[in-house]
């Protein structure tokens, strides 16, 4: 089980100019008003809170090119997340990345490859995120990650990995939640033979296959890092989102699929990402995302008698 008194070191990077939607960037500074630092200490996890990162605001800088918007601060915080993440690997903590848009795990997971020999990764999200240059029909970043992590995209973006090279191998990630998907996304999955899991295939199948395939990554890395966009969770729970999903995890799927990362013995890492309290209905997405984000840490916080308590429902 997952050693729960060892240090947990918390950064917030308030971005969003990986996908122009306001609220993003309110993110870490809403969820810690929310009480998730005090309720994940509550739940008996050792959380430090190291504070933000310094992000720019979208009219304090240039889009640049519309093929991949605000490329140069969007790398640049990505870099000093990652010399961050990096810190705290190294000295042997774990760590939780509140952010901002999906583009900040470029730089948290980069870290923890440098960092471990070799990283599984666990990418819970409705979206793929892996257009690149040429495929991206937005130009917005955080549709790139995944893509980047895997090899794939803008070279400047790519040096986020050590000399360029793919952070997570092919067979090293996992996929949870996928439902509205790019062509260049497919065509990807498909051409690199990806392990993803669609909402089509939890319906039709059930958990038990995502379980062995956790269970079989863990086993075959010395580190699994879990990247969770809470908009792959359906908006009846988490509203709370950049992009609002109707037809995502259920409450009990998703609860179920984080309890069974939260067993293993190697999970290093979190990003909590694309929280938007302007699209919260009182407080109940960042409810969520405390419970989840204990759970992820081998904790128990009860997201449901809290908000039902506070709302006298």
């Amino acid at each position: 089980m997952y050693n729960c008194h060892m240090q947990i070191d918390l950064i917030g990077v308030p971005l969003d100019l990986g996908s122009e939607r306001i609220g993003t960037d309110m993110a870490p500074n809403a969820l810690r008003y929310q009480k998730l630092v005090a309720n994940l200490q509550s739940s008996g996890l050792k959380i430090k809170d190291l504070g933000n990162l310094q992000c720019p605001s979208p009219e304090n800088v240039e889009i640049g090119d519309p093929k991949i918007k605000y490329l140069p601060p969007v790398l640049q915080a990505c870099r000093e997340l990652k010399e961050i993440v990096k810190r705290s690997l190294e000295q042997k903590h774990k760590v939780l990345v509140l952010g901002g848009d999906h583009s900040v795990a470029m730089g948290s997971v980069a870290a923890a490859a440098e960092v471990y020999k070799s990283v599984g990764l666990v990418w819970i999200d409705a979206h793929g995120d892996m257009n690149t240059y040429e495929t991206t029909p937005s130009g917005n970043i955080h549709g790139m990650p995944l893509a980047i992590l895997l090899g794939q995209g803008h070279p400047k973006l790519l040096s986020l990995s050590a000399k360029g090279k793919q952070a997570i191998q092919d067979e090293n990630m996992l996929a949870v939640g996928f439902k509205d998907m790019d062509k260049g996304e497919l065509d990807l999955i498909k051409r690199k033979k990806l392990k993803t899991f669609f909402i089509r295939d939890i319906l039709a199948q059930g958990l038990q296959p995502i379980f062995t395939a956790i269970e079989e990554l863990s086993r075959r890395v010395d580190a699994v890092w879990v990247s969770f966009d809470l908009d792959a969770v359906d908006v009846d729970f988490a509203p709370g989102v950049g992009m609002p999903n109707k037809g995502g995890l259920t409450y009990r799927e998703v609860k179920a699929v984080i309890e069974h990362l939260g067993a293993l013995k190697n999970v290093v890492g979190l990003d909590l990402v694309e929280y938007n309290p302007v699209n919260d209905i009182q407080h109940k997405t960042a409810f969520l995302a405390t419970e989840l984000t204990a759970k992820v840490f081998g904790k128990e916080f009860s997201w449901y008698s809290q908000y039902l308590k506070e709302h006298a429902l």
